[in-house]
């Protein structure tokens, strides 16, 4: 009886552990600096709709001001992935970074209106880029993305742009001190550029990106190299996920304005009222070395960086 009773035991206990559901797949987690932009969408989107999470990833996302800021992080190892712009990108590599491009972020539009900077003045005191030469205008840093292709929009338009003065100002300060006529002309950004248009006070002159480099990817994702050869598989799914996040923005576009108002803590008002950016799903190098060219032309590198072995491949 005792003996039965133990193989009865036995049987119960082996039913148990094959009928009980099976653990959950640990997932894979990656540390992921982005900067606080509509540009970081595709990645954004990726964890708000469980594209990470389907592919076994777990992020962990930081913010940071500008793609500058964050790849020194990265390369101090406390990041794995971060969202860079290209000319940061450029500039890095160029330094001795050892870096590969994982995945496209935010891509120049073919004509405007687009996400990317606009030269904006106030109404009725400029008619023409060309008359901002002697003039104040603001960018957020001098020698970033911005100032580049606002200088080489000025070249283009026959503009010396020696003579312009150019002032650093923070996107999010830009506005008052031009509506105040203490600024000439802003080079600005969404979403502080429909804020601007929306008092009827501003008119733009020039779109910058759209006129000196249309298609070009504005940001990446990149990684160490030595990171994506140790977890190549983790690479591309991370690649993956990115890709259907820039998929879902271009086919769900409520969604992606809810989501992108509550990542940018975007004034309500205005969540319907932006443009939302076009994200890439495919890098495109072509284009990128486009910006380099200009980056050299206008001093931003001192020797062409070569990509071409430097974008990820699954």
């Amino acid at each position: 009886m005792i003996q039965v009773r133990r193989l009865s035991y036995a049987i119960s206990l082996v039913a148990s552990v094959l009928l009980s559901p099976l653990p959950a797949t640990a997932q894979e987690k990656i540390k992921l600096g982005l900067l606080p932009f509509s540009e970081s969408l595709a990645a954004v989107i990726a964890d708000k709709q469980g594209f990470f999470k389907a592919e076994g990833i777990e992020v962990e996302i930081s913010k940071f001001d500008s793609g500058a800021v964050a790849v020194p992080v990265l390369q101090s190892g406390r990041l794995d992935i971060v969202l860079s712009s290209t000319v940061a990108t450029f500039q890095a590599i160029e330094q001795g970074l050892d870096a590969v491009v994982l995945a496209p972020g935010a891509i120049v539009r073919e004509a405007p209106p687009d996400t990317t900077v606009a030269v904006i003045v106030r109404k009725g005191s400029v008619g023409s880029l060309k008359e901002l030469e002697g003039k104040r205008v603001a960018v957020n840093v001098i020698n970033s993305t911005a100032w580049l292709h606002t200088v080489a929009l000025l070249d283009k338009q026959g503009v010396d742009r020696t003579k312009v003065r150019f002032t650093e100002v923070p996107f999010p300060q830009m506005n008052d001190p031009l509506l105040a006529g203490q600024l000439d002309a802003v080079v600005q950004v969404e979403p502080f550029r429909s804020a601007l248009m929306s008092t009827g006070n501003a008119e733009i002159v020039g779109w910058p990106y759209v006129e000196t480099a249309p298609n070009t990817d504005i940001t990446q994702y990149i990684a160490l190299t030595p990171w994506v050869e140790k977890n190549r598989a983790l690479a591309a799914k991370f690649a993956r996920a990115v890709a259907k996040g820039a998929q879902f923005a271009a086919s769900n576009e409520a969604a992606t304005r809810d989501i992108n108002q509550q990542f940018t803590n975007l004034n309500p008002a205005l969540k319907d009222k932006v443009l939302l950016p076009r994200l890439g799903t495919a890098i495109n190098l072509k284009e990128m070395n486009h910006t380099k060219e200009l980056m050299v032309k206008y001093g931003l590198l001192k020797t062409p960086v070569d990509l071409a072995k430097r974008v990820f491949t699954p």
